[in-house]
């Protein structure tokens, strides 16, 4: 960090201390949660591509919505996978009922199948994931779009009665693309749970490097980045995602995505909202880290938060963010 300018390195330590203090607490409420209650790897890298797949709206509806889920796989979820035989029926029985805001339990099953084929065709999900990774490559874009290229060609008639995938299915929405443009946050999220390893993520992947993963960008941390002027990008597509996890990676250039905590929980509590005049940056523990929240500070003199943030506090999941 020698080279960083000295709002950079104020900025980049408010980021550490938030990013340490959040991450032990925040799993009792964010969708990690549940994977987190399986002890094999091979239970928690379904449970957590399931729970990764729901993380868009609310993080009570997610967190319901992913244990309907797991409790109808039961006690291990990745040999429950292996067993169906009917998918189409196990949506019918043991998934009756089940809705996650425009997903039905059809799309729920579906999604459940394509895992299944994952670990059918590769050993299991990890190698089906680290067999893309490409080292020559800046990131895990590339090995994302392998990866949804090989699921969207899977045969779809054991889930959906049709051999590919109607182009209006919302099983899709499951598997964005980062080619196609779209932010990923969801897939990103997934690979930052298996790959890191700290007091919140699990570290399961040593075959992707920590170096190359993207920050999963959804609207809070969009905008808590743009308010840090770690992007100017009004979009929160790939590029945008990209761009601030380069301006993260010159705080920590192997692990840039730590930070992740950090910004999603400033911005999901609503201390930095939309307009500025609504923020609190008296509450943000970063402000005097922050352009903007340094001069509302001076101009009504207001003490920086010294403090990190509530451990109480619920992460909020964007509903838009792919």
């Amino acid at each position: 960090m020698s080279n960083l300018a000295a709002r950079e390195l104020l900025l980049a330590a408010r980021l550490d201390r938030l990013s340490r203090s959040y991450a032990p607490a925040a799993g009792e409420t964010d969708p990690i949660r549940s994977p987190a209650g399986y002890e094999r790897p091979e239970d928690r890298e379904v449970a957590a591509w399931i729970a990764s797949a729901f993380a868009y709206g609310r993080v009570e509806t997610i967190l319901s919505s992913v244990d309907r889920i797991l409790g109808a796989l039961g006690p291990q979820p990745s040999e429950a996978l292996d067993r169906i035989g009917d998918f189409r029926r196990f949506a019918c029985e043991a998934l009756a009922g089940f809705r996650h805001r425009f997903h039905s339990s059809l799309d729920a099953s579906a999604l459940l199948y394509a895992i299944a084929r994952a670990r059918a065709e590769a050993g299991s999900v990890r190698a089906f994931f680290e067999r893309e990774y490409r080292p020559e490559e800046r990131d895990v874009g590339g090995l994302l779009s392998r990866v949804t290229q090989r699921i969207l060609a899977f045969d779809w008639r054991p889930a959906l009665g049709r051999r590919t995938l109607p182009q209006t299915s919302a099983v899709r929405f499951f598997f964005p693309d980062p080619a196609s443009g779209s932010a990923c946050k969801r897939w990103n999220l997934y690979l930052r749970w298996m790959v890191r390893k700290d007091a919140l993520d699990f570290g399961l992947w040593s075959g992707i490097p920590t170096n190359r993963l993207v920050i999963p960008t959804d609207t809070h941390v969009h905008r808590v980045a743009r308010r840090l002027d770690l992007t100017r990008r009004k979009a929160a597509d790939w590029k945008t995602a990209r761009e601030i996890t380069d301006r993260l990676a010159r705080f920590d250039p192997e692990d840039p995505v730590r930070y992740d905590y950090a910004l999603c929980e400033i911005g999901a509590l609503g201390i930095c909202r939309t307009a500025l005049a609504a923020s609190k940056c008296g509450e943000c523990p970063i402000a005097d880290g922050c352009p903007a929240g340094r001069r509302r500070l001076r101009l009504h003199r207001i003490e920086p938060a010294l403090l990190p943030l509530s451990s109480r506090a619920k992460r909020g999941i964007s509903g838009t963010a792919a």
